[in-house]
């Protein structure tokens, strides 16, 4: 629902109680994994990673963005984890040996999804969802300004803040938006994109723990009461931001176990984070992530390129984009400010479908060496969180192992919408 995307940043001081918050208090498991059952907890606090979906009376939703009075139901223990746990021992494509031959076709699909597939326009997408075109609205505008960057009088503004979701670029300088009045199709000459970042997680062991938390997340839930004081935290962030998390820390009064701009070995615990392994073992409550991908999904439905870079961490940034866009603050971030991180074959490199770093090398040594393959055979950058997550630490991979890492493409809609709301019902 909008009502709830809406939310999903929230500039109130004192954040209102939610489900996920909750969660955090009680320092228990919010859901499972799709795939192994594994238990997991809120990560973004701004509802992109769906790490916290769950179910209510009116369906799924998101923990971060549902407040803790709504009733939910199957907050408690997986009773598929066993199952789960005999998964583990499979890649995720086991399945495949008899389903999906002659492998030599394989090569012809990809071509035909890559080359031949083209974006539907707006009010196709709409038209597919109903055949009711009520409150579609067209609006043309000499310059649009998406997310956190600076506007200018008579801009066209589009904040989640606001109530306004960005949900994709189309043909033709469109710029799809829903907002509560409906969609919006916005004709534009220039736009200016404040799409910020995200969590970029590092590739080791016991990364898809409830208490892997982004800094952002931390904030929040510490302002709603959720982080009790002398919670004790281990922070994993660029050296220039330790002065400000230090301040931080001490303002609310929290417990600074460890902090550092290179990576812990690995993060330690069962159902949720215990400890940090660095050069010795480190009890914590919390891991928390202030390293970011810049958010580019939509400057790459608008015609731009992306690739890894080469210092430190690798993060997808923006190569080159068109001459109508302009790209301001976190996501024209050009580094991670930390230093590389040496992937474990147990870490998660997609969190949504389970997906390790050893399975994409086994996917790579039997021969599918390009990201379209991979993403396929493995379900990588599928998910409800669209790659959010997963891309650079995916792409990084594979050009460890010799691959091409060049970005999948990027088709709307940039963030999931459900149908009823694209098609404009009440």
């Amino acid at each position: 629902m909008l009502s709830q995307i809406s939310t999903a940043v929230n500039l109130d001081p004192a954040p209102r109680p939610t489900v996920a918050s909750q969660t955090i208090a009680d320092r228990s498991p919010i859901g499972t994994s799709f795939r192994f059952h594994r238990p997991r907890g809120p990560l973004c606090g701004r509802g992109y990673c769906f790490q916290c979906e769950i179910a209510t009376p009116q369906g799924r939703a998101l923990a971060c963005q549902t407040e803790a009075a709504v009733d939910t139901l199957g907050l408690r223990r997986d009773l598929l984890r066993p199952l789960g746990r005999l998964a583990e021992r499979f890649p995720p494509w086991f399945y495949e040996r008899r389903f999906l031959r002659p492998y030599r076709l394989s090569g012809l699909g990809l071509h035909v999804l890559r080359y031949l597939s083209a974006a539907p326009s707006l009010r196709d997408v709409v038209r597919e969802a109903s055949d009711d075109g009520r409150r579609y609205t067209r609006i043309e505008t000499e310059k649009v300004v998406i997310g956190s960057a600076s506007a200018e009088d008579g801009a066209y503004r589009v904040d989640l803040a606001e109530g306004r979701l960005a949900f994709g670029f189309y043909p033709d300088r469109t710029l799809g938006v829903l907002d509560r009045d409906g969609v919006k199709e916005v004709r534009f000459e220039r736009c200016v994109l404040g799409t910020g970042s995200y969590e970029r997680l590092p590739p080791i062991a016991g990364n898809d723990l409830p208490g892997v938390i982004g800094f952002g997340a931390l904030e929040v839930y510490t302002r709603s009461g959720a982080v009790a004081r002398g919670t004790r935290i281990a922070v994993w962030a660029p050296g220039g931001t330790h002065q400000r998390v230090r301040a931080w820390v001490a303002e609310q009064q929290l417990s600074l176990a460890w902090m550092g701009d290179r990576a812990p070995t690995a993060i330690l615990g069962r159902r949720r984070v215990e400890g940090v392994t660095v050069e010795e073992d480190v009890r914590c409550d919390f891991f928390v992530v202030g390293v970011a991908q810049p958010a580019i999904e939509l400057a790459l439905q608008g015609g731009a390129t992306a690739e890894l870079t080469n210092d430190g961490l690798p993060i997808l940034v923006l190569k080159a984009y068109p001459e109508w866009m302009e790209i301001q603050g976190a996501a024209a971030a050009q580094t991670s400010g930390v230093p590389d991180v040496r992937a474990d074959d147990a870490a998660f490199a997609c969190l949504c479908e389970d997906v390790r770093v050893g399975d994409l090398r086994q996917c790579v040594e039997q021969g599918f060496a390009h990201p379209e393959l991979v993403k396929r055979r493995t379900g990588v950058m599928t998910g409800p969180c669209q790659g959010k997550l997963c891309a650079p630490a995916v792409l990084a991979t594979l050009r460890r192992m010799g691959v091409d890492a060049t970005a999948t493409r990027a088709r709307p809609l940039a963030r999931p919408v459900r149908l009823e709301e694209l098609a404009a019902h009440a």
